[in-house]
């Protein structure tokens, strides 16, 4: 991943995504923060990563901040007319009542996509 996505952060966007994606999986939230700080999402994909490395890194150091614009990220998202009612619309709903504590709220988003998924 390090080889391949780098020279094609600027060129290719998923590769962004990806390269944020792999720095997460190897607990390197700083650097994924320093990738996507600057991007502005356009895409479902991209509030939600965007959304994850906030949530992360405010989690991370205690910071509110990170933790509320992650949640308005993912209340963006699991609020718009076209993910309200798919599946990561109803995470990011979820997602976003668990920042704010709204434990309730949470089990109802998350039960009702609870028979998409197999244990």
């Amino acid at each position: 991943s390090l080889q391949v996505l780098p020279p094609l952060v600027d060129v290719i966007p998923e590769a962004r995504l990806n390269l944020v994606i792999y720095y997460l999986r190897q607990d390197d939230v700083q650097e994924a923060y320093n990738l996507i700080k600057d991007l502005e999402p356009a895409t479902p994909q991209e509030y939600i990563l965007k959304g994850v490395v906030n949530a992360v890194l405010g989690q991370e150091m205690g910071s509110r901040d990170h933790l509320k614009i992650a949640q308005q990220f993912f209340q963006l998202v699991g609020g718009s007319a076209s993910e309200c009612d798919t599946i990561p619309g109803r995470q990011c709903m979820a997602s976003c009542f668990f920042l704010l504590r709204q434990f309730d709220d949470v089990l109802i988003y998350l039960n009702s996509v609870k028979s998409y998924f197999y244990n």
